[in-house]
C-alpha cells in the first residue's frame, strides 16, 4: 500500500514514527512537506507531486499540519487535500474535519451543537467588547484560534492587563478568542481515540506554580484509571468532529466533565511513555483496515 505523510516545517518525531512502523509494516512510505505539494486538475485526470516525486497513486495520505503560510497558500493546501479526497485517497484526518479541529472557535461550535460540554468562549474582532466582555469574569483565559501545545494561551484576572495584550494582537491582525477559566483539581485528562476506542488514557499535571498541563510546557503526564464517563466523552466529540483519531483534553469541574478542546493532530510520546501503546501502529493498521486491508 502506498502511503504519504505530509507535515508543516519539521520531520517531527510523530511524523517520523507514522513513517518508520508504516514501513515496518510493509508499506512503501513517501514524507515531505504539505509545502511542496502540487496538483493538477483537467476533466480527465488529477495528478499530484510531492516534490519531483508523483505521488498521484497514494492509497492513504496522513496529514499531520496545513503548515504555516499566508491566507491564499493555506487555502490551495486545503482544496489540494479536499482535492486529494475528491480522486479517491483516503485522507486521515480528513480535511474538513481536521479545519474543524485546529480551529478552536469550530470546534466548540460544533461540540456545543452536539450538546456536550464545552467551555464558554466569546471571540471579537473589538477590543472594546472584548473588554467589556472580560469584566464580567473573574478569570479569563486568552487563546490563540489556531493555537496548540499550549502556546500563546495567557490567563488574566485584571481586564485592563488583557486589554493591553490584545491592542498588540489587534495591530498583528490577530481575532480574540476568550474563555472563561475552570479551576480544576490540579489536573486534566487527555484521552487518544482511535476510531471507536480510546487507546490510551491519562491524567496531566502541570509543573509546580503553573496552570498549564500541557507536556510541551513542562506538564506531565501518569497512567491512572479514568472513569467511563470521561472515556464515552471523548470518543463522542472525536465522532462529532468526524476525526478519525484525536487527543481529547477533558478537565474535571465542580459542573462535572467539561471538553478543553479535541486534538486533529496530537503528539503522543509522552502517552505512549506513560501507558506503553504503540500509537502509531495503531493508527496505520485502523486506516489500513478501514479500507479493507
Amino acid at each position: 500500500m502506498q502511503i504519504l505523510i505530509l507535515y508543516g516545517n519539521t520531520f517531527n518525531i510523530n511524523a517520523k514514527e507514522l513513517a518508520d512502523k508504516a514501513v515496518e509494516l510493509g508499506h512503501k512510505v513517501s514524507a515531505g512537506r504539505i509545502s511542496d505539494l502540487s496538483s493538477f486538475v483537467s476533466k480527465k485526470e488529477s495528478r499530484f507531486w510531492l516534490g519531483r516525486e508523483d505521488v498521484t497513486d497514494t492509497d492513504i495520505c496522513f496529514v499531520r499540519s496545513f503548515g504555516p503560510g499566508s491566507c491564499e497558500q493555506l487555502t490551495r493546501r486545503i482544496s489540494m487535500i479536499e482535492h486529494m479526497e475528491f480522486s479517491g485517497i483516503r485522507v486521515v484526518n480528513s480535511c474538513y474535519a481536521f479545519r474543524r479541529a485546529r480551529d478552536k472557535y469550530a470546534t466548540q461550535c460544533m461540540l456545543s451543537k452536539a450538546g456536550l460540554p464545552t467551555v464558554e468562549t466569546y471571540t471579537t474582532e473589538d477590543l472594546d467588547k472584548a473588554y467589556e466582555w472580560s469584566k464580567n469574569l473573574r478569570e479569563f483565559v486568552y487563546k490563540p484560534i489556531l493555537g496548540s501545545m499550549g502556546r500563546g494561551s495567557i490567563k488574566f484576572e485584571d481586564p485592563d492587563l488583557a486589554y493591553n495584550a490584545w491592542k498588540m494582537l489587534n495591530r498583528l491582525s490577530q481575532p480574540i478568542l476568550i474563555q472563561r477559566f475552570i479551576e480544576n483539581p490540579g489536573r486534566d485528562i487527555r484521552v487518544f481515540i482511535i476510531g471507536d476506542e480510546a487507546v490510551g488514557a491519562v491524567f496531566k499535571y502541570p509543573c509546580t506554580g503553573m496552570w498549564k498541563t500541557n507536556v510541551a510546557q513542562g506538564g506531565t503526564m501518569k497512567k491512572k484509571p479514568v472513569p467511563q464517563e470521561y472515556i464515552k466523552l471523548a470518543i463522542r466529540a472525536t465522532n462529532v468532529l468526524g476525526l478519525d483519531y484525536a487527543g481529547v483534553d477533558i478537565i474535571e469541574s465542580d459542573e462535572g466533565p467539561i471538553i478543553l478542546e479535541v486534538n486533529g493532530s496530537p503528539g503522543w510520546q509522552a502517552l505512549k511513555e506513560s501507558t506503553g501503546v504503540d500509537i502509531a501502529e495503531k493508527i496505520i493498521r485502523y486506516t489500513t483496515e478501514s479500507l479493507g486491508i
